[in-house]
Formats: structure tokens, sequence, C-alpha cells
């Protein structure tokens, strides 16, 4: 056996350079699978994690295809209808940051009140006092890290709608449940998120719903539609799809370039299964004129395919991990959620599903194992001599 073993190893080198194209093809496609697995895995558990914390029914005052201020008189209305257990208004909306050339997203708090999610309702109750003069705001730690770029490390200004300049105070960090609801967030006190944003008192941007029985959703959700026909109403279901299905639209470029790759694959494993080179086929002529068994080099050519592909797919899994969790997965990533310079980017959770990756496994080695040996097996068995010739 390790007269076998010692033998692959020194038919590896004496065709290096065709193994060496082999073995990266393969872990160019084991690597580009994998990581396209572990991207599309750590966004959907973040939008299983953020689909928990999601409102039953979110509703807006949808007019001329903007968002309208939500009045403060419906909010009271949709308390009498049965099954709502709670209503809240929010204040909530986009800002620009010029100096850091990003969009915002500011939601108005009240310190010591209940919010619309349990995580903002324990971060109102830790939120810093104002002083009278600057009032304290608090930002997810990803703001924070770029915020400190453009040397903003205890204050930011924002401008307000008359032109002056608001000066708040960084009054702290926060950590929500997911990675992509807090990247982007500021939480500043109520009253100031609506001169920044222009909402006048008694008015939200939109509201919230709490529904008592979770199988009455969409019930509710028709009602409301109906006997308030100009409000957009959106349900934590619609949510959860239209994410879905633009991380499945987005992915087809993903999917264009996996085929690519793939039809690389298939056209060597094609190669492989059809025959065996001259070179090759004469190898396998002298080994049997020497005296080896045909079980021999059947062993020898899957040693050889064994090690090709176990160490091509280990290192192709190997470099995903880095690239996806360790890199952040630059370009790649964005094939799945979009790019723009006006959003600050998120980093991606660190999610392995063990069972995709055996799946992968087994739809790679294998195939390369059998495109190997059954060629070889085929010139095994034939006349020595006439191989040889």
């Amino acid at each position: 056996m390790n007269t076998i073993f010692d033998y692959t190893l020194r038919s590896l080198k004496r065709f290096g350079m065709k193994n060496i194209s082999i073995a990266l093809i393969f872990m160019i496609l084991v690597w580009l699978l994998s990581s396209g697995m572990m991207i599309s895995n750590s966004l959907n558990h973040e939008l299983k994690t953020l689909s928990k914390g999601l409102p039953d029914i979110i509703v807006q005052n949808y007019k001329g295809g903007k968002v309208k201020p939500f009045d403060e008189e419906i909010v009271e209305q949709l308390w009498d209808i049965k099954g709502i257990s709670n209503v809240m208004g929010r204040i909530w909306g986009q800002y620009y940051l010029k100096d850091a050339n990003i969009y915002a997203s500011i939601v108005g708090v009240t310190a010591f009140e209940e919010q619309y999610k349990k995580s903002l309702t324990k971060i109102a109750e830790d939120f810093p006092e104002s002083d009278d003069a600057i009032p304290s705001m608090m930002i997810s730690k990803n703001l924070k890290e770029l915020l400190f770029k453009y040397d903003m490390q205890e204050y930011v200004s924002f401008k307000q709608n008359d032109g002056t300049y608001l000066k708040m105070k960084l009054g702290g960090t926060f950590k929500a449940d997911t990675q992509m609801e807090s990247n982007d967030i500021i939480l500043i006190p109520t009253q100031i998120a609506r001169n920044l944003l222009d909402i006048e008192e008694g008015s939200f941007t939109d509201a919230v719903i709490s529904v008592a029985n979770p199988e009455e959703v969409e019930m509710i959700a028709a009602k409301i539609a109906f006997e308030y026909p100009s409000l957009r109403v959106i349900t934590k279901a619609d949510i959860i799809k239209g994410h879905q299905i633009l991380y499945d639209y987005k992915s087809g470029w993903f999917l264009a370039l996996l085929i690519t790759t793939f039809i690389t694959f298939a056209i060597i494993l094609y190669d492989k299964a059809s025959g065996l080179r001259s070179e090759e086929k004469q190898e396998i002529g002298v080994l049997k004129a020497l005296g080896w068994e045909i079980d021999h080099i059947i062993r020898h050519k899957l040693t050889e395919a064994l090690i090709l592909s176990l160490s091509s797919f280990f290192v192709g899994v190997s470099l995903a991990i880095f690239y996806v969790f360790i890199l952040d997965a630059p370009i790649l990533k964005y094939v799945f959620t979009g790019f723009s310079n006006l959003k600050q980017p998120f980093d991606l959770v660190f999610v392995l599903d063990v069972k995709m990756i055996a799946l992968l496994f087994f739809t790679t080695v294998p195939l390369y194992l059998a495109a190997s040996i059954i060629p070889s097996w085929k010139a095994a068995v034939e006349d020595a001599g006439e191989v040889i010739r």
C-alpha cells in the first residue's frame, strides 16, 4: 500500500500542470458554491431573527405615491377594531449625513416609555439624560465606527428645516437583535426627531399594530384596508416575503456565474470520463507489465483522485469561510443585497450549515472519483501489450 501511495505522489508531480489546473477549477467551484450558500444562510438567519421582532401590522398614510404623516386621530380609531391588542405611532425616517455620505435611520424614542419593540423598550430605559444645551443620542456600533472615521467622536451636527444646525452628543451605543436592523439606526428623543424629520405634533410617520391572535392578522389587515382605503396596510408576512423575493431575484446573478463554473467543471469531468490520454494509458500498460494487478491500478487512481478532490474541496470550503466571515464577502455579498454608496454596510453573521456542506461534498467529490476511476478500470482490464502499443 505504501508503494502505491508513494507512486501516486510521484505521478501527481509528473502530471503537475494538468493536476494543478483540475484542482484549481475544482477549488473555485467549491469556493463559489460554499460562499453563495454561506451568504444566503447568513442573510436568511438575519431575516428570521428580524422577523421575530417585527410588528404584526404596519399602517401608512400613502397618498400620491408618497408616505404622508399619519394622523394621531386614526391611531385612536384603530383601537376600536376587535382583535387589536396594541396600536402605537412611530416617529422615524431617513436622514442624510453629508459628512459621512450615507443615509441613516433616525428613530424617535421617549425614555422610560414602552416602545413598539421589546429591544427598543429596554434601550429606552437606559437612554442617556440630555443636557439642556446639548441633547444626547444613541447609535449602533457599526455607525459609531463610521462616524469616528470622519472625526465625529463626541458630537454630530444635524441640519434642521430652518437651516440651522442642531448639535447632539453621543450618549452611547446599543446592540439590536440583528446586524441589518441596528446597522444604520440613530436613536434620539422623540421631539427632536419630529423637528429633524418635519413631523408635526399630533402626527406620526406610521403606526404599528399588535394582534392578540396571530391567526387573525390577515383578517384584521383586510378589515383595516376596507375601512380606511387611503391607508397602506403591510403585514409581517408581506415584509418577509418582500425581502425573500429581493434576495432570490438578486441571487439570479450569482446563479448565472455558478452555471458558468459548473459548465467548466462538467467539461473536465467529460474529458476524464471519455477516456485516458495516450501517456496515461501507456503508464497503466507498463504497470501491468511490471506485475501490477487491476486492483492495484484502481487503488492508485482512486488515491490520486481522492488527494486531488479532497484537498481541493477542503481548501475551497476553508477559503469560503475566510472570504465570507473574515473578509465579509467583498463584491459577492452585494450580488445578494445590492450595493449603494449611501448605505452603511453590515457584517455577515457566522452561520455554518453542515448539512449544506455535506450536500456540496456528495455532489462534487463522488462525481470526480467516478470520472477518474471508470476510464482507468477500462484501460486496466485490457491486454498490457495492446495498451502500450
